[in-house]
């Protein structure tokens, strides 16, 4: 269909760039390279859902502005393509109808994506609920004066676009995979994720209080701070294939480690224990890879102690000093009485002065149990005690009665213990004992492996997997691997965030508050109070949440499984819908499945909701830790707790897309079957007819002139 040409010479140089521009935006040649693009668009969004989730593709194509832009410049395409044919002519009919369809239709997917709902509601059998919760979360800031009674005053919601990845993915492009993190690039780094905005930076900074989100895990856990994770084995070990074998550890330091079966610094493996805990000074950790025993000297029946000061080791069997009279340390001025000897704790008791007019301190030292040995920190001396038991069961290795033992511990500084810059403020030190002999030194953090505990088949190694330092005790934030295929209640989202108030400032990590079926306070890792001068500021990661108008109450979750598996075949809810009073809205309850989803509407707003089976949490038994928080406040308690977790669909422009559908459909069927019959150009046609009746009159006149001339 050829077009006008709209521009002349005559016309000023601004009006000829206008309409040149407005030629371009119609013509086809635009069209075709747009059209393209937003098929190569398309493709690479389908690839992009299939490989990382519906959250992915929203976050790094459908919702982005460079996306909107696409369509825009279609929209204004089209618009262009058939206002620069007007006036329309009536065989043009069937052009103008598709090209107002294909407008109303991206109108109406414009208004899907501006004001359409896609949110989560988790709900327990027995219990009702109207909140929806969308995967994206925002910041609350409390704000309460010191001293006073006065409810805190509390700032307006501040949102935060985090994305559905770990921060520190987009850049470097790292796969974490369980502790480690591998220079992978899962995320294909051609994929433009650094054309999304991110709300890295300040996102609040008004009357003295800043918030300023330094880095962000799309899923994460919280790991007991100072710990270990550790792994001892071999790659040669005997038997066991290629491989090797391997054994993990996790260990946890807690300040009160006598209690029982409670214990998280201590694991038996190998044959051997392995006992983690922290020193809080250098004059101790130096102490500790200096308390070796010599296996010369021998250990007696009561053991060998081990007495170091200044970093000089001094050996005595306890055998030959216990009960006798004090004795000097060689090369200094400290006395030492070794005055008892309990044999069921494997524990010596000495005391040490100072000079002839010192005071007197005490020291236990335990043999099994050297973690909570008392040392004698104003004299600056630190006691070991070494016992070479026979072989020992697992109870007994547990309590540290084994030939075989690896003390980790904590420590500040480097091997030598000089160096404390910021990034080596912690180290971790090991001591191996495995009778009659031990030695000492700097463990690697990289996962070079050191010699453990020998054994016939084969001499196996320690490594580190993971070592999270802290000078108290404290909850540790984990990234976890991206799983597209893991619901959005079941993640854990953690912030990285600076909050200064008055000029007070704190960095620390803060986990978002979970979705989960019930309300509850929030837990220590979920909110975080920042004093100042005369005020406080809390804040809280909190997910978006939305009421929809009415309660949806689930009266019964049903799940099955494939015959012989644990994986869920089908699993439906029967829902009542309830008003905000509690009154029933539909006569009776209805059942929502995977492949069935039930439409419902506010009677409020009439917004028309449409509900699918997603997911589902639990089962929970009694004595787990959910079933317990979430049955507490309940009169009667089920044998076992399950969770439905439905999605609430709201669209706004669905009612616009199928009206634009319907306009298309009508549009192709008048351009490609009715216009040949009722709508063609007659004007077109009507040249023809004349030269046909023109080739008649000639052929007449040249056939009369013919037979003239042969007559």
């Amino acid at each position: 269909m050829a077009k006008s040409r709209l521009i002349t010479p005559d016309q000023p140089r601004f009006v000829r760039a206008v309409l040149a521009t407005y030629e371009f935006l119609a013509s086809l040649r635009f069209a075709v390279v747009l059209i393209s693009l937003l098929a190569i668009v398309l493709g690479v969004g389908t690839f992009v859902e299939s490989a990382y989730g519906t959250e992915a593709v929203k976050f790094g194509v459908w919702n982005t502005w460079w996306f909107t832009l696409l369509n825009a410049l279609l929209a204004v395409s089209i618009f262009c393509a058939a206002a620069i044919r007007y006036p329309w002519k009536r065989h043009q009919t069937g052009f103008v109808i598709t090209h107002i369809g294909l407008l109303v239709l991206l109108m109406g997917c414009l208004f899907s994506q501006r004001g359409g709902i896609d949110a989560q509601i988790p709900l327990l059998e027995g219990e009702q609920g109207s909140k929806a919760y969308e995967d994206s979360h925002h910041f609350t800031l409390r704000v309460k004066s010191l001293g006073s009674e006065k409810s805190p005053l509390e700032i307006p919601p501040i949102e935060f676009r985090s994305g559905p990845f770990n921060w520190n993915e987009y850049g470097a492009h790292s796969l974490v995979s369980g502790d480690s993190i591998a220079s992978k690039h899962p995320y294909r780094p051609w994929l433009p994720w650094g054309l999304v905005p991110r709300d890295q930076g300040k996102l609040y900074d008004t009357d003295g209080i800043s918030l300023e989100v330094v880095d962000f895990y799309a899923d994460s856990t919280a790991a007991l701070a100072p710990s270990v994770k550790l792994r001892i084995g071999s790659d040669t070990f005997s038997g066991a294939g290629e491989r090797g074998m391997w054994m993990p550890v996790e260990l946890a330091w807690e300040p009160d480690p006598l209690r029982g079966n409670q214990l998280r610094h201590r694991a038996s493996v190998g044959g051997g224990t392995v006992v983690f805990w922290k020193i809080a000074s250098r004059a101790e950790a130096a102490a500790f890879l200096a308390g070796t025993p010599d296996p010369a000297l021998g250990y007696g029946e009561k053991g060998q102690l081990v007495l170091v000061v200044d970093g000089r080791a001094h050996r005595f069997l306890v055998d030959n000093t216990l009960a006798k009279q004090r004795f000097p340390l060689e090369g200094t001025d400290l006395f030492v009485e070794v005055t008892d000897f309990q044999s069921k704790l494997s524990a010596v008791r000495v005391s040490v002065q100072r000079g002839n007019e010192g005071q007197r301190e005490e020291m236990v030292v335990l043999a099994e149990l050297p973690e909570v040995s008392i040392h004698a920190p104003r004299a600056g001396v630190y006691g070991t005690l070494w016992i070479e038991h026979t072989a020992a069961d697992s109870a007994e290795r547990m309590q540290g009665k084994s030939r075989s033992r690896i003390d980790v511990v904590q420590a500040k500084g480097t091997a030598a213990l000089e160096d404390s810059t910021p990034e080596r403020a912690h180290a971790l030190l090991y001591r191996r004992w495995q009778a009659p002999k031990a030695s000492s030194g700097l463990l690697p953090l990289d996962g070079t492996p050191v010699p453990a505990f020998s054994m016939p088949k084969a001499q196996l190694e320690l490594r580190v997997d993971r070592f999270l330092p802290a000078d108290t005790l404290e909850m540790a934030t984990l990234p976890l691997p991206f799983d597209k295929d893991k619901a959005a209640s079941a993640k854990r989202r953690a912030a990285k965030l600076r909050l200064r108030v008055d000029g007070k400032s704190e960095e620390f990590w803060l986990a978002g508050l979970p979705i989960q079926p019930i309300d509850e306070p929030s837990g220590p890792t979920e909110e975080k109070m920042v004093p100042g001068v005369s005020r406080s500021v809390t804040v809280n990661l909190v997910p978006d949440a939305i009421d929809i108008g009415f309660k949806v109450k689930l009266d019964n979750f049903e799940r099955r499984l494939d015959p012989g598996t644990s994986q869920a075949s089908h699993f439906s809810s029967l829902v009542e819908f309830l008003s905000l009073k509690g009154t029933p809205l539909a006569k009776q309850p209805v059942t929502i499945t995977m492949n069935a989803p039930v439409d419902f509407s506010d009677p409020q707003t009439g917004r028309s909701y449409r509900l699918f089976q997603e997911s589902f949490m639990g089962p929970w038994l009694p004595g787990d830790e959910l079933y317990e928080r979430f049955t507490k406040n309940r009169k009667v308690r089920p044998d076992r707790l399950e969770a439905s977790v439905l999605t609430v669909n709201y669209d706004p422009g669905r009612g616009v897309k199928y009206a634009g559908s319907a306009l298309i459909v009508a549009g192709i069927f008048t351009m490609f079957y009715m216009r040949a019959y009722f709508f063609g150009p007659h004007s077109d046609r009507q040249p023809s007819r004349q030269l046909s009746s023109h080739g008649k009159q000639f052929s007449q006149s040249r056939r009369a002139e013919l037979e003239s001339q042969t007559a």
